[in-house]
């Protein structure tokens, strides 16, 4: 459906509407104006014959005058009846007898206009009383004059049609200035439409809302909403593919490269060695791909629900799940809460959260270490998930780069990836949370606490993004 059509039609429409309900307005008043034009001439003719009227030898004479009957001729094409009687009297009637009795009757001094009919023609009559001053007749003379209503009819429909005539030239007129408003009200998005069109497929800059009509500019700045969220999209898939191309090259050349050697190798003991660091290596590149996937879905790209959760249960869980890599390293793990807290987040999320803050915890406390994790509201009534460890630490001058991607500590032994915090960063921010790093004790270990409200910021849908 086109737009200027649907205006069209909805400007259009109703001025035609509007004049049919005038046509019929104009066609009442047109009878009443024609009407009026000659019951005063119908008016006129009674009042003549009711002068001429007597009663002479006590029976009624009518001498109509010439002035009636030229008033009568005027209009050769309508046929003239009148009737002078006098019903209280008793006086035989003079005229056409079997013209109908008026009504309603007509009152002294006041003649009384109606609409009857007439051997099977529509007439229009006048009836009024004239006094009689005689003493042998009582009451009043009626004297009635009607007439056909073809000249009537006739006035009326040519002021109908004259009328009618205008108002269409005017409507076509306005139709004509109506369209050609649509057309210059439509032109900002016909240039819209062409900046549009003329663009390349990688053009997702924003559309100039400036120069539309205000009614539009809400679509405009929508469309322009959608398509920041798709150059958002498209910016996220182009840096997951760099990313995934620049960590998983190497690991997967030196997998190759061990795989090559363990073929060359005849004794089993160096080929089984060989096996071990591929299954080692295949291990250290699976959690490489899990955090860049992990990366993916924390931005805000994702098809996630948010839901009500036990944000406890979450970050016991995520804990549990990293035990065995704990004790192989002889680590300790306490987990701390004082129950259920309860958040809106996204569940998935929030878990990748806490397993990376637990297994970057992990891989960077030496072997018998410490490691607390603990799942408390602090006095705003706020859930704050807070991971702790007597490891190195960080020192301050890098706690600001080490939420980067692929940053990692100089001089640091953890085979890691240096996507951790940066996930755990990227998550924080989608639910509107904080984060701060601190010392776990006196001069090393590290402290991170993350504080998020308990109704985080999350929006339920977004668009979908390479999982």
């Amino acid at each position: 459906m086109r737009l200027r059509n649907s205006l069209l039609r909805w400007l259009l429409i109703p001025l035609i509407l509007i004049w049919a309900v005038d046509f019929r307005i104009s066609y009442l008043r047109s009878r009443d104006q024609a009407n009026e034009a000659y019951d005063r001439t119908l008016i006129g003719s009674a009042l003549s014959i009711a002068e001429r009227s007597s009663i002479r030898d006590g029976a009624l004479a009518v001498d109509v005058p010439y002035s009636a009957l030229e008033m009568l001729e005027t209009r050769s094409q309508d046929r003239i009846f009148y009737k002078v009687s006098g019903s209280e009297s008793g006086l035989a009637p003079t005229g056409h007898e079997d013209l109908p009795a008026p009504q309603p009757a007509p009152q002294p001094n006041r003649p009384a206009l109606s609409d009857a009919r007439y051997n099977g023609e529509a007439i229009r009559m006048v009836a009024l009383l004239r006094p009689v001053f005689d003493p042998a007749i009582r009451g009043p003379l009626l004297i009635q004059v009607a007439e056909t209503t073809a000249a009537r009819q006739a006035l009326s429909t040519r002021i109908l049609f004259d009328a009618a005539i205008v108002q269409l030239s005017l409507i076509a007129l306005a139709g004509g200035l109506i369209a050609f408003g649509v057309q210059r009200g439509l032109a900002p998005l016909r240039r819209v439409l062409a900046d549009v069109a003329a663009r390349g497929a990688e053009d997702l800059t924003p559309i100039d809302s400036s120069s539309v009509p205000h009614e539009v500019a809400p679509l405009i700045e929508a469309i322009n909403a959608h398509t920041l969220r798709q150059r958002q999209l498209g910016e996220s898939q182009r840096q997951f593919i760099a990313d995934a191309s620049h960590q998983l090259k190497t690991p997967l050349t030196v997998l190759k490269t061990q795989a090559t050697l363990a073929l060359q190798q005849g004794d089993p003991a160096a080929m089984r060695a060989i096996v071990q660091e591929i299954h080692d290596s295949t291990d250290n590149t699976s959690r490489v791909v899990q955090q860049l996937l992990a990366l993916a879905r924390s931005e805000s790209g994702g098809v996630l629900v948010s839901e009500t959760l036990d944000l406890v249960e979450v970050a016991r869980a995520a804990t549990f799940d990293l035990l065995e890599q704990a004790l192989d390293k002889s680590i300790e793990i306490d987990f701390y809460d004082r129950g259920a807290v309860r958040i809106r987040g996204l569940p998935l999320l929030l878990r990748e959260l806490a397993s990376n803050l637990v297994d970057n915890a992990i891989r960077y406390t030496p072997s018998g270490g410490w490691i607390g994790v603990s799942v408390l509201k602090d006095e705003a009534g706020r859930a704050v998930l807070t991971v702790e460890d007597n490891g190195p630490g960080i020192p301050s001058s890098e706690r600001d780069r080490v939420f980067d991607r692929f940053y990692r500590i100089g001089g640091s032994e953890s085979d890691g990836a240096g996507l951790g915090l940066a996930i755990v960063a990227q998550i924080t921010a989608r639910h509107g949370a904080s984060i701060q790093l601190g010392t776990a004790g006196e001069d090393r270990g590290l402290r991170i606490a993350v504080t998020l409200p308990q109704h985080c910021s999350v929006p339920d849908m977004d668009l979908t993004l390479a999982q």
